[in-house]
């Protein structure tokens, strides 16, 4: 992107402030009353027409890159909220698209330490427990062969073995003969390249998910990480169908029931890269009604929802900040009344638990399912 086009897109915002609030009429409460993290948190720069602001300088020359500036920019959890939000108004400013561009031309030394190391060790898979999928009857393709399904292994997946094991199970339990690559795994893309500002990374991992998933006869990838679900459906140029795990999840609940769970009420955390970014607000609810389970929405939920403070990497970034981002939307689960708050990210999990929710319980709905089709193996535990 030239400065010119960078500039014409940053143009469209007028900064009406629209993306700062909520759409609901009636608040609740003055600390559900806006929107962005890190608006919500710092105020000014730091909001969606701050930033916006900041991309014009960028773009004419006005602003010089400097640890202030690299410090706003990356401040924010790229939820999308605002991006999504100003496109329900009558001139969309496409919010991400900026963001990303300007995550990818600031000066590498003004980015994080953390999340410049995690971008790069996306094209060194760590060390393979893949095989454990076989044991689940899942196909090897790296030694050949085809399958129109394929469980498309993320990174988080590739390092976490209970995972796998649950995913492993499901999948058998839903009877859908699918493959995985194992022995050779596909680049583990996920957002964190678009957070680092790598797109030449993610446009040459893309090229080679394409051509193997075309070689191998690949029609459908199931994806349990929902950051790796919204970059493949956004930069696949394979034709395949990408799917959410959540979706063959409620699709199994819905042909081949499941003992009903006993849990006290749940509320339910939406991951911005399985709803805002991919629209998929309702398999993870038809999961939860499947389950057995009551559901009580927090106030900001489905395309209003408040993101966990996970997003844009920030958990490499800057952890801390994470943190207190976490902490609003503890605040507001706890505020419905449930006593568990389930989510569909690992992120999302990770970053709720470490924000302490006392006197309540962060779960992964994967875990669950698993634990109703009657699941006995180790669980995830962070």
């Amino acid at each position: 992107m030239t400065n010119e086009e960078l500039l014409k897109l940053a143009l469209h915002c007028n900064r009406c402030g629209t993306c700062r609030g909520v759409t609901q009429d009636a608040v609740p409460d003055p600390a559900f009353s806006t929107q962005c993290p890190s608006g919500m948190t710092f105020f000014g720069a730091y909001e969606p027409g701050g930033l916006m602001y900041i991309a014009r300088g960028i773009a004419t020359g006005a602003f010089p890159w400097d640890e202030t500036i690299a410090n706003y920019l990356f401040a924010c959890t790229l939820c999308g909220y605002c991006d999504d939000l100003c496109s329900r108004g009558y001139r969309h400013t496409p919010a991400i698209a900026i963001l990303e561009e300007l995550r990818r031309i600031v000066p590498q030394e003004l980015k994080p330490r953390g999340l410049k190391k995690a971008a790069q060790s996306v094209r060194k898979p760590a060390a393979d427990r893949l095989s454990v999928l076989k044991a689940y009857g899942l196909a090897d393709l790296s030694d050949g062969g085809t399958a129109e399904t394929l469980i498309f292994c993320d990174r988080f997946l590739i390092a976490n073995g209970p995972k796998l094991r649950e995913l492993g199970f499901l999948m058998k339990k839903s009877g859908k003969r699918a493959g995985f690559f194992g022995k050779d795994p596909l680049p583990p893309v996920d957002a964190i390249l678009l957070n680092a500002g790598c797109q030449d990374v993610l446009e040459k991992s893309m090229k080679e998910i394409d051509s193997r998933l075309n070689a191998h006869g690949v029609k459908q990838v199931i994806c349990y990480h929902p950051e790796a679900l919204s970059v493949l459906r956004r930069f696949s140029r394979s034709g395949a169908d990408f799917i959410p795990v959540t979706r063959l999840y409620a699709e199994m609940l819905r042909k081949k029931p499941a003992k009903k769970l006993k849990l006290p009420a749940v509320t339910y955390q939406d991951p911005c890269h399985l709803g805002r970014y991919t629209q998929d607000y309702q398999s993870p609810r038809k999961v939860i009604a499947g389950l057995g389970l009551k559901l009580k929405e927090m106030w900001r939920s489905g395309n209003d929802s408040l993101c966990c403070g996970a997003g844009g990497s920030m958990l490499l970034a800057n952890p801390k900040l994470a943190r207190r981002y976490a902490v609003n939307r503890i605040e507001e689960a706890r505020a419905t009344g449930a006593k568990v708050i389930i989510t569909a990210c690992p992120n999302c999990m990770v970053n709720l638990k470490q924000a302490e929710p006392k006197a309540m319980k962060v779960v992964d709905i994967t875990s669950l399912v698993a634990q109703a089709y009657g699941y006995k193996g180790k669980a995830w535990v962070i």
